[in-house]
């Protein structure tokens, strides 16, 4: 495959497509309730301070569309010692990759299983492209061709930069040689210091990445460079392609190459060829510094030739040719400073710091550090992955059920523009999403969810069969209307809202004995447990979601002077009701469960509660509340919190929603770094960053029917200022 960007990296920078720059973000509103904010202040206080390893430590600089996964040295030094909870490298949104296919495998010719159904009180059939059971890198049973699909293209490793430091006896220094550790991640300005000492000796290092282009740059100081003790490794590996977190493989070298080309005595090119795949890195680094191959260009080493005690090195990476020039150490530092800068000046903030309960600090050093880690992973181009740009997770394909909770926020954070980044992209794939609705048999457009940059959906045992994902353009197009209620914005998104509510409206199943439209059979529900396709009827969640997404899109088209769609309004008027099971919310109406949905709180906490029975959704909320102070699995572990934090608000309960955020009601371990861990097979999941973000917006603007006093979400008691934030729909 050639390597692909969602849009070609000239046209980006062009666009200005990029996170956060002053021209793209709006400026602070005026709608703080209590008084300009700090915001130097609010940020600097969390900044991210290490002062040991840490396996789940790792942090990261970079742009939206390219990271810098960085150890406790702040580059790549010690992979090892965080392979297991946290691997560190270099991830793009462009950096993508396929084995070769000389048996010709596509998703076109991928036999589809079909189910019997009953659809409109006949017999029918739906089919997907779907295999047995779930896969996870190369497992026994799964057809070869699924396996091929299902895996390529995946993301990989572009890279990696890290310190060969040498011991005075000549051994190499190890992780645990590094003493007086002192990391400095300054979210204000994007630079990363990383200051230790091996055997006495001073290392001192700074990382930062450029905001528009994938250029990192390094600056280290340090006597033992000058003894060539400390030298630079510039690595290069092959793609894994496994489930799993790993996106390097170093045990095939021939399987890759690397041709080097000097660009003077202080640069290089390194052009890069793994099977189809072909990327750029320009390379410049400072006078006195010679760069070295250990045993092949895929493995460089820079260090000192003359007694130079300091090394800059820039680094850029690219799927293009490079034309030009490299920009020196200052010059990135600088562009990241005020990029970072005009980001946190720009959007919305909360400060808590005025409030006295402990569990205010926590909160606003989760939001803030969340507002940081989404805009490096989650604000690019395209759609991420839910461990964004840190490490690989299925195959490193996006999971578009999980973009409300990845991107919403930014939108409600006063930064629609990062939001429209990845919006552009819906509008490329919307050719692959109306083919699968075609294919099916229903108008519009299905949006698939576990997709690479092309739009492809996967082989999978559930993937293609969920449906909860199929409202989020439209929310999301929402959001971005609210922001700017043009017509510009409308014509923009008119064809993914029109054709996404044209699937929802004749998927519908017509009930004849009934006279309602029924969601099902065919599906499966967002808790994904529920695997007998051919019975499964009205998921709650979904069911009210989709009401919800017809019930919005009807707008559109009298914003455009368009008739209302006659189909869309049948649909509406006839639609089931929510099932109940002994007064509260179930997953479905076709199964009988001994506790109520967790995702029926969306309903009323991200929705505003159209067509919800409030007295049955208390009693759902109060029931899944004493779930989750116990051990009992959860259903949606990662995201459970901030929805129901958003439920718990609306029904007049802060306080709980505050527990829910950061108290006895907490799942997710937010690192040190940052990133939230919703569930063990991930080591990062930002949907969670996103969830937290898009709670405390809320609880801090209020809702539709909100008490009418400041920050009406959180407790009265605490002191809540915040600007710049917009209200859910």
């Amino acid at each position: 495959m050639k390597l692909q960007s969602d849009i070609d990296r000239r046209d980006f920078l062009k666009t200005g497509a990029a996170v956060a720059t002053a021209s793209l973000l709006p400026s602070i509103s005026s709608a703080s309730l209590s008084g300009s904010i700090d915001r130097l202040a609010l940020v600097r206080r969390h900044t991210v301070i290490l002062h040991q390893p840490d396996p789940v430590g790792v942090v990261a600089v970079g742009n939206g569309n390219f990271a810098f996964n960085a150890d406790i040295t702040g580059l790549q030094s010690f992979p090892e010692y965080y392979e297991k909870s946290m691997p560190i490298g270099i991830m793009s949104n462009w950096g993508w990759h396929s084995f070769p296919n000389p048996k010709g495998y596509s998703l076109e010719n991928f036999p589809d299983t079909c189910w019997d159904i009953t659809r409109d009180g006949k017999n029918s059939k739906i089919c997907y492209p779907s295999i047995d059971r779930l896969v996870q890198g190369v497992e026994a049973g799964v057809p070869e061709e699924a396996e091929y699909l299902r895996s390529n293209p995946h993301k990989f490793g572009i890279g990696r930069i890290g310190l060969e430091i040498t011991k005075a006896d000549g051994s190499m220094a190890g992780i645990a040689d590094l003493a007086s550790i002192e990391q400095k991640l300054d979210i204000w300005s994007g630079l990363l210091t990383s200051n230790f000492e091996v055997e006495g000796e001073p290392v001192y290092v700074e990382t930062a990445v450029h905001p528009l282009r994938d250029e990192v740059a390094i600056r280290i100081r340090s006597r033992l460079i000058t003894s060539q003790r400390l030298k630079v490794k510039i690595a290069f590996a092959y793609a894994p392609g496994v489930w799993g977190w790993a996106y390097e493989d170093w045990s095939h070298p021939e399987r890759h190459r690397t041709s080097l080309v000097w660009r003077g005595s202080h640069g290089a090119d390194f052009d890069r060829q793994l099977d189809d795949t072909r990327y750029f890195v320009r390379a410049l680094w400072s006078p006195g510094l010679s760069l070295a191959s250990n045993g092949g260009p895929d493995a460089c080493m820079l260090s000192s030739f003359n007694g130079a005690d300091s090394i800059e090195l820039v680094a850029w990476f690219s799927p293009h040719a490079i034309q030009g020039e490299t920009d020196s150490v200052a010059e990135v530092q600088s562009a990241s400073a005020r990029h970072w800068r005009q980001f946190w000046m720009s959007g919305g903030a909360i400060d808590l710091s005025d409030t006295a309960d402990p569990r205010a600090q926590e909160l606003e050093r989760r939001l803030v550090l969340s507002q940081y880690v989404t805009a490096v992973h989650s604000s690019g181009s395209l759609q991420p992955q839910e461990s964004g740009l840190t490490c690989n997770t299925w195959f490193g394909k996006f999971h578009i059920e999980m973009y409300w909770w990845h991107c919403a926020h930014f939108a409600l954070w006063g930064r629609p523009a990062l939001l429209e980044n990845s919006m552009t992209e819906l509008i490329r794939i919307l050719p692959k999403a109306r083919e699968i609705a075609r294919k099916q048999g229903f108008s519009g457009a299905r949006w698939p969810k576990m997709i690479g940059p092309e739009g492809d959906q996967s082989p999978s045992p559930i993937a293609p069969k969920l449906v909860w994902q199929q409202p989020h353009p439209i929310y999301m197009a929402e959001l971005l209307y609210r922001a700017h209620p043009t017509r510009a914005t409308l014509d923009k998104y008119k064809d993914i809202v029109f054709e996404t509510a044209d699937f929802i409206a004749s998927f519908m199943n017509w009930d004849p004995e009934k006279k309602q439209y029924i969601l099902g059979p065919g599906i499966y529900s967002a808790d994904e447990h529920h695997v007998d396709l051919v019975h499964n009827i009205n998921p709650t969640f979904e069911l009210g979601y989709w009401r919800w997404a017809l019930q919005t899109a009807q707008p559109w088209r009298q914003r455009l002077g368009l008739p209302p769609n006659a189909q869309w309004d049948h649909v509406l008027q006839h639609m089931a009701p929510l099932p109940v099971q002994n007064g509260a919310y179930p997953v479905l109406e076709s199964v009988q469960e001994p506790r109520p949905s967790m995702n029926a709180t969306w309903l009323y906490g991200i929705l505003p509660g159209d067509g919800v029975d409030l007295a049955v959704m208390r009693q759902t909320f109060e029931e899944l509340a004493k779930f989750m102070t116990t051990r009992t699995p959860l259903n949606f572990v990662g995201t459970a919190e901030p929805m129901m934090a958003m439920c718990a608000a609306r029904f007049g309960q802060p306080d709980i929603a505050v527990e829910l955020l950061v108290g006895k009601y907490v799942k997710n371990q937010f690192m040190v770094s940052g990133y939230a861990r919703g569930y063990d097979e991930i080591p990062v999941f930002l949907p969670s960053n996103g969830g937290w973000l898009a709670a405390a917006a809320m609880m801090a603007v209020g809702w539709k029917g909100a008490p009418s006093r400041s920050a009406p979400g959180f407790p009265p008691h605490w002191r809540v200022r915040w600007e710049g934030l917009q209200p859910l729909l």
